[in-house]
């Protein structure tokens, strides 16, 4: 007993601490696991929960009886874009295919292997490709010219790098980018050659003699140029591509430095670059010899093309960070510090030491979503703050409905209007409501909401928009508040015009009606520039109404029909005005000028429910809407169900 006692008495006390800290450990897995299991099920309830009331107006509604509900819009919008190019695999993938490419090609081979260290540093060609497609998608106009003015002094005295092997390098980039997302079933056919045509718009802006050069411009078009210049499912492609394939590899660089430290030190990091190579090496494979059997596909991409279009659609809320833009680089930097100094190379070679520039540029990396043009909120060019992304739930949400009320449209008797006028109102209440710190940051959402709403106007079947941004009243606002705004819609007109928005893809023309002698001279030449650039474009037409009076447009339109009865009919003014009837009036109207159709329907934002003189005489018969939401919050389902409202309604005309 006093043995016993004594053996009792004499154990280390630390024997006992890992039995203790076992039975806590097993304590605390279960009350977290539980923890876990409940909040799931109280964020599905939620889910459900918020779900419910879309689901049962869609199930009980006759009007649902068209096959299947649209999901998505026919044409891009800034949000598919803004998917399009934030996919770091995509990216990755698409700078794979085109190092491949432009090794199999022999003149560009044989530079490149030459050229930038590619023995000596092999992965620093892919890393350096990489930030500059970052760098690319995120620029605003002006920094777009820093770069354009950094690739003309590195190839200055590169004989190599003329128009042609620009087109060249430009097209391996952009096949390999819209293949990359076509395999993994997201894209249509418009939204691919959207793709294609962004990257293809910067083939002609590298060197200013070159402006306006033809350069293939849809996918179609890119598969037919490469296909003359390089022979895919050939060995010289499958040599070059496992050869670019180990430049991408920076796994292989580092090989001699990781050990089972290094790796337990971040294993999942390790394990997320693994597996995202495994998926970009899929997806190579699968674009550049789609003959062969796929047996290095495998389980990846098949996962990513089955999960792909739902993190298509709610990009911002579901998609996994590491498979972000962002999110590449930070799991690269993580796995490799040193990379950060390659990545910051750029910036600095870009931008000398212009340490503002290279901020800017970083910081619109970190807050802003990829490829917006960078709209200033003040004179100075600042750029302002994004707008909080919605929940997962408000996502699904609004997903659901919009596709509900494209299903009702497509199964409606009536039609959509032929020619849409819309006043943007609520810019400034919007800023108040939402303590953005001051109007114009207001406005700067609104803009971006324009170029939302196209899309959506588009996709439904509006051919015409005419949107009423600036009154003739506005205009006795202070300097204060003007000044910017003026800034701010110079700069907006320019970025739009950039090629980085569907302005180009869908080839729409733009136009700006009202009376330009009340805007500044800068604005006026930025209008000038614009409508020029979008002369030949005749798929949709959009008009914005800048210094626009409903009443001063009448006075114009009368005067005009009499000076022309008067010279056509070599009769004085006073019989002219006798002579005049509503038909010569009509012929004068902004929308007759510019040979669209009249404005048979206004939609009108902030829940204020009077027109204020908008298009005062060519909307006699024209059906009214209004909306609730301010003009920067408005929602793509509250604008299709006012379209729905629309176009059920049975017009009579007077009769």
């Amino acid at each position: 007993m006093r043995n016993s006692s004594k053996r009792l008495g004499a154990m280390d006390i630390d024997q006992l601490l890992p039995v203790y800290n076992r039975g806590r450990f097993d304590i605390l897995t279960i009350l977290s696991a539980a923890l876990l299991v409940i909040w799931i099920a109280i964020r599905c309830g939620l889910l459900i929960r918020t779900l419910l009331p879309p689901l049962k107006l869609i199930l009980s509604s006759s009007s649902s009886e068209a096959k299947g509900f649209p999901w998505r819009n026919r044409y891009p919008s800034f949000e598919d874009m803004h998917a399009f190019f934030d996919r770091g695999d995509a990216m990755l993938a698409s700078a794979l295919i085109a190092v491949s490419l432009q090794l199999a090609d022999k003149q560009v081979g044989a530079f490149i292997r030459a050229h930038s260290t590619f023995e000596t540093h092999p992965w620093r060609r892919i890393i350096r490709t990489l930030a500059f497609m970052r760098m690319t998608v995120r620029a605003n106009s002006a920094q777009r010219s820093q770069i354009i003015a950094w690739l003309n002094r590195i190839h200055k005295y590169m004989r190599l790098y003329q128009f042609d092997t620009n087109v060249f390098i430009l097209a391996t980039t952009a096949y390999g980018f819209a293949k990359a997302h076509e395999i993994l079933g997201c894209a249509t056919d418009v939204e691919l050659d959207a793709v294609v045509s962004a990257i293809m718009s910067m083939a002609d802006k590298i060197n200013p003699e070159d402006r306006g050069k033809p350069v293939p411009i849809s996918l179609i078009e890119v598969e037919m140029y490469l296909s003359s210049m390089v022979t895919f499912n050939s060995p010289d492609l499958e040599r070059t591509y496992d050869e670019a394939f180990q430049l991408a590899n920076v796994r292989r660089r580092y090989a001699k430095g990781i050990n089972a430290k290094t790796f337990f030190l971040k294993p999942f990091s390790w394990i997320k670059l693994f597996l995202l190579q495994r998926l970009v090496r899929g997806m190579g494979r699968s674009i550049l010899f789609p003959r062969e059997n796929h047996r290095h596909s495998g389980l990846l991409l098949s996962v990513a093309q089955l999960f792909q279009p739902v993190w298509y659609h709610l990009h911002y809320n579901t998609c996994p960070h590491s498979l972000t833009f962002d999110g590449l680089f930070d799991l690269l930097v993580d796995c490799y510090p040193s990379l950060k100094e390659e990545v910051d190379g750029v910036y600095k070679e870009v931008f000398g030491e212009d340490h503002a520039a290279i901020k800017v540029q970083k910081e619109s990396a970190k807050t802003m979503r990829a490829h917006l043009p960078q709209v200033a909120n003040s004179a100075v060019g600042e750029v302002g703050r994004e707008s909080e992304h919605p929940s997962l739930s408000e996502a699904v949400l609004e997903h659901l409905i919009c596709a509900y009320y494209r299903a009702r449209l497509s199964s409606s008797v009536g039609v959509v209007p032929q020619h849409l006028g819309v006043i943007m109102d609520g810019n400034r209440r919007y800023s108040k409501a939402n303590r953005l710190g001051s109007v114009i940051e207001g406005h700067r959402i609104g803009a971006r909401k324009l170029l939302q709403f196209m899309s959506w106007s588009f996709s439904a079947g509006i051919n015409n928009l005419t949107m009423w941004a600036l009154s003739d009243d506005n205009l006795k606002r202070g300097r204060e508040e003007l000044e910017p705004l003026f800034a701010m819609m110079t700069g907006y007109i320019s970025e739009i015009l950039s090629g980085d928005t569907p302005i180009a893809v869908l080839a729409i023309r733009f136009r700006v009606v009202g009376d330009r002698s009340l805007l500044p001279e800068e604005l006026r030449l930025a209008v000038e520039v614009a409508e020029k650039a979008t002369e030949s474009n005749r798929n949709f037409n959009l008009q914005l109404a800048l210094g626009y009076g409903g009443r001063a447009e009448v006075v114009r339109a009368v005067k005009k029909a009499v000076k022309r009865r008067a010279k056509g009919e070599r009769t004085s003014t006073e019989e002219a005005l006798e002579n005049l009837s509503a038909t010569d009036i009509s012929k004068h109207t902004y929308s007759a000028e510019l040979g669209l159709p009249a404005i048979d329907a206004i939609l009108r934002t902030s829940g204020e429910r009077r027109l204020s003189g908008f298009a005062l005489w060519e909307t006699q018969a024209a059906e009214l809407c209004f909306a609730v939401d301010h003009w920067p919050g408005m929602k793509q389902s509250d604008f299709l169900s006012s379209l729905v409202d629309l176009s059920e309604r049975q017009r009579r005309f007077g009769a």
